[in-house]
């Protein structure tokens, strides 16, 4: 490389750095909202100092640092961003595409490797999902993997919604499970055989894990990979959380005892049935993520679903969170806040759902100290709404992640005032009206 070259590289480099650098040093000062701030209650004409990417103060009748870009937020709402529990964000762009789905390997392929399967592997930033949902209001989400054929689906990872090549946060932050009726299907057509199977999996695990040497010169099962072993080691330690789908109140009393023999950490995903078992979750500690408008029973495990589970769960004093089944690919993660506002509706205070959209996803990940309210010392990611959040024709006016103000076009925008006017000329002679 030539001497001219390496100084036009390193000054771009500079540019570069100096750039970014920039803007993580921006201050921001939004005014006179209706801050929420989650853990401290709300404050009506309030203010939020944003100031190198994190929040340096909130409260009431601040004032605003000298050069700071000041929003005036008088007539809006302030949140912090929403952090989604559980998708296929960055994973799938048409999920029945299969170039466009890395969330898992087909079914019935019979391919080897499961819990060794890593989200950061095959996750995209420049999805068009990401500014879709990021547009909703969305900040955080856990972009996880689909389990296939297998009982095990892999790794997740908890990613910023920036859409940037470093925009994941968190990896290896959770491995997913497959387990009920589910995990049946997976496992002889049995339950017995998927609580067997998660026994002898975890119990490899730990063996595996006490003397690794020993292990691989020993004659074992082929169907136990050393890498899926290895991947489930911060699960039998305690430290990563293992996310199983489950449904019905026996399979949950199942995981419970699970949890309780190999000192799991664990978070429910489905749980319809769980408020039969509210009291139980409670002290077990274990947190649901649920589907707040799913009432209408699938299969028989679903029996008792209800559109109260969240509001009965809250009341049991269980940690929810919300998800979308239907847009669990990554299409309709902007919706979280619909379904909440359904569950207050069916008894959900205001207050637990909008918590169950920001800062108990974040405790159900260890983020507590970093994301889910608005605090000083923790992330800027910030929304002002133009109204109340969880009312249906509310939408997000300013988003703000990691302190940077985030550019809010997507393709679904474009897509609209490409075609808005179909008497342009400049349009395909199909799309321009007229006879």
């Amino acid at each position: 490389m030539s001497a001219s070259m390496t100084k036009k590289l390193t000054c771009a480099a500079i540019i570069t750095l100096f750039a970014l650098s920039t803007a993580a040093a921006q201050t921001t000062a939004i005014m006179n909202g209706q801050v929420q701030t989650i853990t401290g209650g709300v404050i009506e004409n309030g203010d939020v100092i944003i100031r190198d990417g994190r929040i340096a103060q909130v409260g009431a009748d601040l004032t605003a640092p000298s050069g700071a870009t000041i929003i005036d937020a008088s007539g809006k709402v302030v949140t912090p961003g929403i952090f989604a529990p559980i998708s296929n964000i960055g994973l799938v762009e048409i999920g029945l595409d299969a170039e466009a789905n890395d969330a898992g390997p087909n079914e019935g392929e019979g391919f080897a490797l499961s819990a060794a399967l890593n989200a950061v592997d095959a996750y995209n930033p420049s999805s068009t999902l990401i500014p879709i949902n990021r547009a909703g209001g969305v900040t955080r989400a856990v972009s996880a993997p689909n389990a296939g054929d297998k009982l095990f689906a892999g790794r997740a990872a908890i990613i910023d919604m920036t859409g940037g090549v470093n925009s994941v946060m968190k990896p290896d932050a959770a491995q997913v499970v497959m387990m009920g009726f589910s995990g049946a299907r997976r496992s002889g057509g049995t339950r017995m055989g998927a609580w067997a199977t998660i026994r002898e999996y975890l119990d490899e695990a730990r063996s595996y894990a006490a003397n690794p040497n020993d292990y691989v010169r020993r004659t074992r099962e082929d169907r136990f990979a050393l890498s899926d072993l290895k991947a489930l080691k911060p699960v039998i330690d305690g430290v990563q959380p293992l996310m199983v789908s489950v449904n019905s109140a026996n399979d949950i009393r199942n995981l419970i005892r699970l949890k309780n023999a190999y000192r799991l950490r664990v978070i429910i995903v489905g749980g319809s049935e769980a408020w039969r078992v509210g009291p139980e979750l409670q002290a077990a500690n274990i947190p649901v993520i649920l589907d707040p408008m799913f009432n209408l029973p699938a299969q028989f495990e679903d029996l008792g679903a209800t559109l109260e589970n969240a509001a009965r769960l809250h009341r049991a004093g269980v940690k929810i969170a919300f998800y979308n089944p239907q847009g669990f690919g990554a299409h309709n993660l902007r919706l979280l806040t619909q379904h909440a506002g359904n569950a207050v509706a069916a008894g959900l205070p205001y207050e637990a759902a909008m918590a169950a959209l920001t800062i108990n996803s974040a405790e159900m990940y260890d983020l507590q100290s970093q994301l889910g309210s608005l605090e000083p010392g923790k992330i800027a990611d910030v929304v002002i709404w133009d109204g109340d959040p969880l009312e249906l024709t509310t939408e997000p006016e300013t988003v703000f992640i990691n302190g940077i103000r985030q550019d809010l076009n997507n393709r679904q925008i474009m897509l609209r005032e490409r075609y808005r006017d179909l008497s342009r000329g400049d349009l395909p002679h199909a799309y321009r009206g007229g006879e």
